[in-house]
């Protein structure tokens, strides 16, 4: 196996020409990043040259110019230094200062950790050196701290990173120009991403949210507490930011305006699609604590005379379904009072397609109002094992409905909750809209 070189122990490290005089020191590594492409030439970031003290300044010098790399010194091939002052060019980050100590994201492991170490070597079939892996072990940071401390780096198995599995910021390196890419982390799921983000630095954070795409950013602030993905939200060009909460489910960019101040939420919602807007509006004149302040307006809703065929038929023609589609809620025919509940799955396996909705549906239905507490309604539900619960108006009309996950929002503990919020699809958080009006 080829040998692996610690940075950290390659830092302080003299520089000697050919005939072995020393005729510097080393102060960092420089590796190469397209800036063109977004990320790396090749999987690992390829050695560009070194950083080196020598004559009471900091110069340059190429890889080509490097003709052997040891543990304890590097041997350049030639004797001729330029003694030009260094200076950074786009495209390459300095692994002491722009990546030791610094916040990168393990794809793999999803999680952000703390750079500890680096290690450099050469990929299979190549003699060119290039940046591996890095090290977040708790073992890197002391050993670099008895180095300091004694002179003498302490030996022990490396436990190493790999660098493909890691995605880097460019904001780490602010000096430069960096177009590093993201994609991999926008494929990750959006619990997981907003988890990530959570951690992540302000700049980091900002550099992320540009270049993922809306529909991404909207399911990744649906997974956060709205306080954090309001945050967020303020933080993005207003247009961009309405386009955001066009692509949330209503209910959860509810919880998101809520928490915006008043002149924000209200541009916003005048800046986005008036139908959305509307939804959006109709859940902000609820309290908290009130089951209207729980549910959703996005659920299915046929009128009763509909035949099984045609129910399925009208769903699957929607432009866009409702996320929670266990149950299809049934109407008076010309009306929106609600009269019934049949479960999705009993429409679909219907053995008589032609089978009207009233002929399937339960008519007995359990229902609530929009001013009932919000932990009575989450109560009844859970009472009766439905996995949502309608909310209607004095008059039976269908106003919007509370799904499983929404009731645990109020009745597990919040270690709990979090502990066990992400395993349901249909993962909301509660919206505090009180300080909020139409």
């Amino acid at each position: 196996m080829a040998a692996l070189f610690i940075f950290s122990q390659l830092v302080g490290q003299p520089i000697k020409d050919p005939r072995g005089e020393k005729v510097a020191v080393l102060k960092d590594v420089i590796v190469h990043i397209d800036p063109r492409e977004g990320k790396s030439d090749e999987m690992y970031p390829a050695l560009a040259g070194l950083l080196v003290h020598t004559a009471g300044r900091d110069v340059w010098i190429p890889a080509a110019q490097v003709a052997t790399f040891e543990e304890k010194s590097i041997r350049l091939a030639s004797a001729q230094m330029d003694l030009q002052r260094f200076i950074r060019r786009d495209g390459e980050i300095l692994l002491g200062k722009d990546v030791l100590d610094k916040q990168l994201v393990d794809i793999e492991g999803r999680r952000v950790v703390r750079v500890n170490d680096l290690a450099l070597g050469q990929v299979p079939g190549e003699l060119e050196l290039r940046l591996l892996a890095v090290d977040i072990s708790l073992r890197a940071l002391s050993r670099r701290v008895l180095f300091s401390l004694s002179g003498e780096h302490p030996r022990g198995k490396e436990k190493l990173l790999d660098w493909a599995d890691v995605q880097y910021f460019a904001s780490n390196a602010p000096a430069v120009q960096l177009h590093v890419s993201h994609e991999r982390l926008g494929k990750l799921h959006p619990a997981d991403l907003a988890r990530i983000l959570d951690d992540l630095s302000h700049q980091q954070r900002d550099e992320l949210m540009r270049t993922l795409d809306d529909e991404t950013v909207a399911d990744t602030l649906e997974e956060m507490d709205s306080d954090e993905a309001a945050d967020i939200l303020e933080e993005i060009e207003e247009e961009r930011a309405s386009d955001i909460l066009e692509e949330m489910n209503p209910d959860a960019a509810a919880d998101i305006v809520a928490d915006l101040d008043q002149e924000k939420a209200d541009k916003l919602l005048s800046l986005m699609d008036y139908e959305e807007s509307e939804d959006v509006r109709e859940l902000l004149f609820y309290s908290r604590d009130s089951a209207g302040g729980m549910m959703t307006n996005d659920f299915l809703f046929l009128p009763a005379h509909l035949e099984a065929a045609e129910a399925l038929r009208q769903i699957r023609a929607m432009e866009e379904q409702p996320e929670f589609v266990d149950y299809l809620y049934v109407a008076e025919p010309g009306t929106e009072r609600v009269i019934g509940v049949a479960s999705l799955r009993d429409v679909v396996f219907c053995p008589d397609r032609t089978t009207p909705l009233d002929q399937i549906m339960e008519h007995d239905l359990v229902s609530v109002q929009p001013t009932t507490p919000s932990k009575e309604a989450a109560t009844l539900l859970t009472a009766y094992g439905l996995r949502a619960i309608p909310v209607l108006d004095d008059e039976g009309i269908m106003l919007g409905i509370i799904t499983f996950d929404d009731a645990l929002d109020v009745l597990l503990p919040d270690d709990l909750r979090e502990r066990v919020g992400h395993i349901f699809i249909y993962h909301r958080n509660r919206r505090d809209r009180s300080e909020t009006t139409t």
